[in-house]
């Protein structure tokens, strides 16, 4: 049985968010300390990290208004 099309769009949107976080892992761990685009960086790794963290959230709300 196939998955309801909530569950692929948040599938599909924590893929790209993975994306983003891993994206800023790695250019934050290039740059030097002193770089003025890093405070950038970092509150834009933070952002997807919170963005990851409510996607369980975002699920049970998809599947309990589908209980519905």
């Amino acid at each position: 049985m196939a998955a309801p099309p909530e569950v692929d769009v948040i599938h599909r949107l924590k893929n790209h968010i993975a994306i983003i976080v891993g994206f800023c892992d790695l250019v934050i761990t290039e740059m030097p300390e002193g770089d003025t685009r890093r405070g950038d960086m970092l509150e834009i790794q933070k952002a997807a990290h919170e963005a990851m963290a409510i996607m369980p959230e975002v699920a049970r709300r998809a599947q309990a208004r589908d209980g519905d």
